[in-house]
């Protein structure tokens, strides 16, 4: 099921009353500012497909602020077009909830797997605040849209174990295996440690890798695909 659909006019009311964290926030009608900003960092920085919740129209305590219900449609459309204005464009699902003090909205953004996202700038949430993202959380945002480079990320500061295949001219092929572990990976190298903790930082290019899985360690497995040489 998708995790939005999971998500009841109850576990809303839950979300609304609770602290804000890293992936709920709450905006008063007078920041429309901030809407667009708080919606791309949760598109950027939640786990892809997880919902996170902007509620738009209540206080920091979490009370809605929108006293007619009836307006409440007009606000969802000031809502959308303000969110429309995400590059590339976010998914998101606007629903209005209403409460004995009032009414207010719910705009579920799940993370993106087209991420990064921008409003201007990008944005990424770090705890329960939303800040511009840096050069190098931007270069990670940009590697999640591939799937070898999601991979990766997912391993950041694990071992894997690390298989170089260096085949010759002459057709045959030399493996040597050993560990590694991954520091960091953007859209276009990974950067690992291969062996102990004092070894030397090494980069490798996306189009050399390739994943599979270790079994007998129970661990991620990387290939890698030097170029032929001469035997």
């Amino acid at each position: 099921m998708n995790p939005i659909e999971t998500l009841s006019d109850e576990a809303l009311f839950i979300r609304l009353r609770d602290t804000e964290h890293d992936f709920v926030e709450r905006k008063p009608l007078a920041q429309k500012g901030d809407w667009l900003q708080a919606a791309v960092a949760f598109a950027n920085s939640a786990p892809i497909g997880w919902p996170a919740v902007l509620f738009v129209g209540v206080d920091d305590a979490g009370v809605p602020q929108q006293k007619d219900a009836e307006k409440l449609e007009s606000l969802a459309v000031s809502v959308a077009g303000i969110l429309a204005h995400a590059y590339p464009s976010i998914y998101f699902d606007i629903r209005p909830l209403h409460l004995e003090t009032g009414s207010c909205l719910a705009v579920i953004i799940p993370g993106s797997s087209n991420r990064p996202h921008f409003a201007g700038k990008s944005y990424v949430r770090v705890g329960p605040q939303t800040k511009e993202a840096s050069e190098e959380q931007l270069s990670e945002l940009i590697a999640q849209r591939s799937s070898i480079g999601w991979e990766l990320l997912q391993s950041a500061g694990k071992q894997v174990t690390w298989t170089i295949r260096a085949p010759y001219l002459n057709g045959s092929v030399r493996e040597s295996e050993s560990e590694a572990t991954i520091i960091t990976c953007n859209a276009h190298f990974l950067t690992v440690r291969i062996g102990n903790q004092n070894a030397p930082l090494s980069s490798f290019p996306l189009g050399w890798l390739e994943l599979g899985f270790d079994h007998r360690s129970k661990r991620l497995r990387v290939y890698v695909h030097i170029q032929p040489t001469t035997a």
